[in-house]
């Protein structure tokens, strides 16, 4: 993101409490007691906006956390609490970011009666900044966009829509384009190889990641393109697999173009380096991608064709979502999301709260 690139004036008094060798502190900065938190964004004037998990049933769908640690809707009581209530609503958010003007930008999954959207809101002026449907020719009947990037450069948001994995439907992960100006959509190497979770079984805390199907037999949950970010300098998008043990990397430049197909993009993914199965990954401003552990309860950092443990701690089960903020701290989600019913074979073994939290970013 470009915005953390603005945040480098701050990182400079943290660095010197950061640095290889010294633990780094985890802070919790937010609690919630009742609807697990999905991912979160700061916006260059300091709000903090997250995302509340759908399959929580969450009253609202997108909350910014006060100063004072309470909670109001975002972006406005009609947009937060759904299309069920009143003229407007978001459906079903997982993906929040914002830009480096401050427009908080929210991908709504959509639901059987409300298409899926972008919907972009300028935090600076608490004004509608874009209201993006996403159309149907760029989705699958069991598509799943959750995670995004977004290339300032060129004027383009990078969703990774997952689909559902082996939980329902075929496994056809995407990337899909959207032109932040015309608010056309592309859909891009549909089932690529990198995209296709590996046959690797995701274990946490002893439990097998699974659904119960209704034969009582398990499923052993398979879920490919998910973890999605953009370098700062917007050269590169990185993705990954939840899965998987690899991050990925393409051209920004090359998937922005409409005049290279899928065929052709396929040619320029490349390795960048290993990391744990993972839910979530941002950016490094001072170089690499901190990514989530979710198997041990840990952050990472993914350099390449290397990878190190920054913090393990108890506290982060199932590490979500992360933002780079300019106040010098990474946030990160905390949301056990591998206790929920889904997940964990039919039985629902959380108990909230939930945090997001957050860590100094290290020194170089």
């Amino acid at each position: 993101m470009l915005k953390s690139l603005l945040a480098a004036s701050a990182l400079s008094f943290l660095s010197l409490s950061a640095v290889a060798g010294e633990p780094l502190q985890l802070e919790e900065v937010a609690k919630f007691s009742e609807t697990r938190p999905g991912n979160i964004t700061v916006t260059p004037n300091g709000r903090m906006i997250v995302s509340m998990q759908p399959l929580d049933g969450p009253a609202l769908r997108v909350v910014e956390v006060l100063k004072d640690g309470s909670k109001a809707p975002f972006p406005t009581q009609d947009w937060a609490d759904g299309p069920e209530v009143g003229e407007l609503g978001l459906s079903a958010v997982i993906g929040v970011d914002t830009d480096s003007n401050g427009v908080v930008w929210m991908l709504d999954m959509g639901s059987d009666t409300s298409a899926p959207r972008l919907l972009g809101w300028n935090s600076e002026t608490n004004t509608l900044h874009a209201d993006l449907q996403i159309d149907k020719s760029a989705l699958r009947a069991n598509s799943f966009p959750q995670d995004f990037a977004i290339d300032e450069k060129r004027g383009q948001i990078y969703i990774a829509d997952m689909t559902l994995g082996n939980l329902a439907g075929p496994s056809k992960p995407a990337i899909v384009i959207v032109d932040l100006k015309t608010g056309e959509a592309r859909r891009l190497l549909e089932a690529a190889e990198q995209f296709i979770s590996p046959g690797r079984d995701v274990v946490i805390d002893g439990g097998l990641m699974a659904a119960k199907r209704e034969n009582g037999s398990l499923n052993n949950l398979r879920f490919g393109l998910n973890p999605i970010a953009i370098s700062d300098d917007s050269k590169w998008v990185y993705f990954g697999t939840v899965n998987g043990e690899q991050i990925f990397r393409i051209p920004a430049a090359k998937l922005a173009d409409p005049s290279v197909n899928s065929a052709d993009l396929n040619t320029f993914i490349e390795e960048y380096g290993p990391k744990k199965p993972s839910d979530g990954m941002t950016f490094n401003p001072n170089g690499g991608l901190f990514v989530s552990d979710i198997e041990n309860s840990a952050i990472g950092l993914t350099t390449a064709g290397e990878y190190e443990v920054l913090i393990q701690d108890e506290r982060l089960s199932w590490p979500d979502g992360f933002d780079v903020a300019q106040d010098g701290y990474v946030y990160v989600t905390q949301n056990q999301l591998h206790k929920h019913p889904a997940f964990n074979q039919g039985v629902n073994g959380a108990k909230a709260p939930y945090y997001v939290m957050r860590f100094p970013v290290p020194g170089k």
